[in-house]
């Protein structure tokens, strides 16, 4: 049956994080199994006998071998329940023992490869251990005492030679925002829920954002109180991600030094030498990242491999060597005295965290709703209105706005590859259409307060078309 003609029978199935998903529903009185089915069929025709077997044998057997607790392995049902409990209460205690992550002993790190989320498991794969200077010790309900790593609350950074596990310790600490399913040797690998990957993402869209903390007095008296282009460089997108983590209220922000502009991160004391205060627009990461922890309560863990000013403004540094964890904070503050550096001081302080009032437009959902094309991929449907997309201005409500253009209408897309935390296609179709639940309420309302009533909002109501949905994930409010 399984083929172009139907017959097939399929189910949204979760990877190795555990979403909120509407695929299964559990309630009180029910296990509700959400699922497709294609009908058998010879070109336009049902096949009638076929579709009656899959109706009235094989879906039944799904459900007994699916839904049934005598089917199922109940140790290891058990099992993940418990995981998934202890999980949520380390992250719980994050925040009591003043951390930001933490990082079990045994969890196995790297992955099969760059595209797939499986672990790797061979002979010589090296377990993480966690050096003696920085283990914490947790009590979890189920599995007991616990021993890791302890990433405390400031300004972190993970240095190291290349290939010895800096990105690969990083990328384990992004996900970590997620629980994982038993096996996947990332289940102590626990992350503060709101932590945020800032990379930069070189012609991505901005819209109405204060980037004055970081770039500002640009050439032609240009302000940034509220800066909007449709061809961010690298070190603006950046600017502009932290800016936005910030207006709903992360409270970590993750940097791999691989990933971000060079010029946004460091200006070394010759390149201040040449080009004066005065005349760069760009205040660089490093004069600010001491004032984001002590003044706004944002942490920061960095992969750094050659912007050694970091290890000034640094209150914790883990060297990496061979995949296995050191402590190199003593160290690090020895080679910062012996061998200092002129970190320039910011002529304005960081000022308020951005909180920006918009109205989202019905004309975005006009042709048709939102719609998931892969996990990093949303099509748009709007009027053509709003079509072109035109780089938004500002009106004297403060409202950002479109000016329509005489380009021929293209429908949009928004392109999300950039979001390394977004984890499933399930989540992508959620925010397509929380996007269509936002154009049926056209009030004007803060990001945050927009951002918040998405989170809170039930996936089961959710637009889903002419059906029930049973294809969505939760995302985080960031993403």
């Amino acid at each position: 049956w399984h083929s172009a003609k139907g017959g097939d029978v399929a189910i949204d199935c979760p990877g190795q994080e555990i979403l909120e998903r509407t695929s299964a529903v559990i309630s009180d009185r029910m296990v509700e199994a959400r699922l497709t089915a294609g009908l058998p069929a010879a070109g336009r025709t049902i096949l009638a006998s076929a579709a009656q077997r899959m109706f009235l044998e094989t879906l039944p057997q799904l459900v007994e071998r699916a839904l049934m607790y005598r089917s199922v392995d109940s140790q290891t049902m058990h099992a993940l329940a418990a995981s998934v409990e202890d999980q949520e209460y380390l992250r719980s205690q994050l925040k009591l023992l003043s951390l930001v992550a933490f990082i079990g002993n045994g969890a196995v790190l790297p992955r099969v490869s760059g595209v797939s989320n499986m672990p790797l498991e061979t002979n010589t794969v090296v377990r993480f251990r966690a050096p003696p200077e920085l283990q914490v010790m947790v009590e979890l309900p189920n599995q007991g005492t616990v021993v890791g790593m302890g990433i405390r609350q400031g300004v972190t950074l993970i240095c190291g030679g290349g290939f010895n596990g800096k990105s690969t310790l990083l990328q384990a600490i992004e996900r970590g925002v997620y629980n994982h399913a038993p096996g996947d040797g990332r289940e102590l690998v626990v992350t503060d829920a709101t932590a945020t990957k800032i990379k930069a993402e070189e012609g991505r869209f901005v819209c109405s954002t204060d980037i004055r903390p970081f770039i500002n007095n640009l050439p032609l008296g240009k302000t940034t109180d509220a800066f909007s282009t449709a061809d961010a460089s690298g070190s603006t997108s950046m600017a502009a991600s932290i800016q936005e983590a910030v207006e709903v209220e992360a409270s970590t922000l993750l940097f791999d030094e691989d990933t971000c502009a060079t010029n946004f991160l460091v200006r070394d004391g010759r390149m201040q030498q040449l080009v004066s205060q005065d005349c760069e627009p760009i205040t660089p990461l490093v004069s600010r990242v001491r004032e984001l922890w002590e003044a706004k309560g944002v942490s920061s863990i960095m992969v750094i491999g050659g912007c050694g000013d970091y290890l000034d403004v640094a209150d914790t540094v883990v060297s990496m060597h061979g995949y296995v964890p050191s402590d190199a904070t003593e160290k690090a503050k020895a080679i910062a005295q012996c061998m200092p550096v002129v970190i320039e001081i910011p002529q304005i302080k960081y000022g308020p965290a951005l909180n920006r009032t918009i109205i989202v437009p019905k004309e975005l959902a006009a042709h048709k709703p939102p719609k998931a094309k892969t996990r990093w991929s949303i099509a748009l449907f709007p009027s053509d209105k709003l079509s072109s997309l035109a780089p938004p201005t500002i009106s004297d409500a403060g409202a950002a706005t479109h000016e329509r253009t005489d380009e021929p209408e293209v429908f949009p897309e928004l392109d999300l590859t950039a979001l390394d935390q977004l984890v499933s296609v399930s989540q992508t179709r959620a925010i397509a259409s929380m996007l269509q639940l936002a154009t049926q309420n056209t009030r004007r309302r803060t990001m945050r307060s927009l951002v918040s009533d998405m989170c809170t909002t039930a996936l089961g109501d959710l637009p889903a078309g002419h059906g029930v949905a049973g294809n969505l994930a939760r995302p985080r409010g960031i993403e």
